[in-house]
């Protein structure tokens, strides 16, 4: 059991290419990779459905035979951090989107980055639980790019982006909202038309972690 849950949060990294501006030229590259990027998807799916079983299965047989009240209450702690279960409370929505001229530059759309960087200051201010367009965010999440194409989990995400997050909404608004944090959207916000907004909200669910087990090691550039 304790195996399985290790391969759960196993980090995951991988280096690709930023979002580009140019809807003509990425068209060749992303066309060859759709197909192998979505049978990739579905199998990784069936994995995750195999081994979330195992793991209950585990669970049970443990309670059934030795585990204390004290260990499946921490067990069941660990499966929360670890993203692996349904979470719901008072937090915060945060809409992002490219702006809406017909003048599209870099500083216009939405980019990887821009979504890493809000990840980080909302754990940061304390989330407990974050989610991308229903993509549950954890310790191995990838926020990456290929070619147009915006992945979380191993997963084609597309705009508008909605990142949900649980925990104080006082605190997280006040840190999104401050000029001096994430100065670049603010300033892409205000001179670009980079559509960045975010509101409190009372009762947001984040569903478990539904993303890529497979664990690959490469180098990042």
């Amino acid at each position: 059991m304790s195996l399985a849950v290790g391969i759960l949060i196993m980090a995951q990294w991988r280096s690709l290419p930023d979002r580009v501006t140019n809807p003509i030229a990425p068209y060749a590259s992303l066309k060859e990779t759709k197909e192998a990027l979505y049978t990739d998807q579905n199998e990784l799916k069936g994995e995750i459905a195999d081994l979330q079983k195992a793991i209950a299965k585990a669970q049970q047989d443990g309670e059934d035979v030795s585990l204390t009240k004290d260990e499946i209450a921490e067990l069941n702690g660990q499966k929360a951090q670890a993203g692996l279960t349904k979470l719901s409370g008072p937090g915060i929505i945060i809409i992002y989107n490219d702006s809406q001229s017909d003048l599209v530059t870099e500083d216009s759309v939405v980019h990887a980055a821009d979504l890493r960087d809000t990840v980080n200051l909302l754990w940061g201010s304390g989330a407990e639980a974050i989610s991308i367009n229903g993509q549950r965010v954890v310790i191995n999440t990838a926020i990456d790019c290929i070619v147009n194409t915006i992945l979380v989990n191993n997963t084609r995400i597309s705009n508008p982006f909605q990142i949900e997050a649980i925990g104080n909404p006082d605190r997280m608004y006040d840190r999104l909202a401050d000029p001096t944090a994430l100065t670049q959207i603010h300033d892409r916000k205000k001179n670009q038309g980079l559509i960045f907004n975010a509101n409190k909200n009372d009762n947001i669910t984040i569903m478990p972690y539904d993303g890529s087990f497979d664990i690959k090691t490469g180098t990042q550039s």
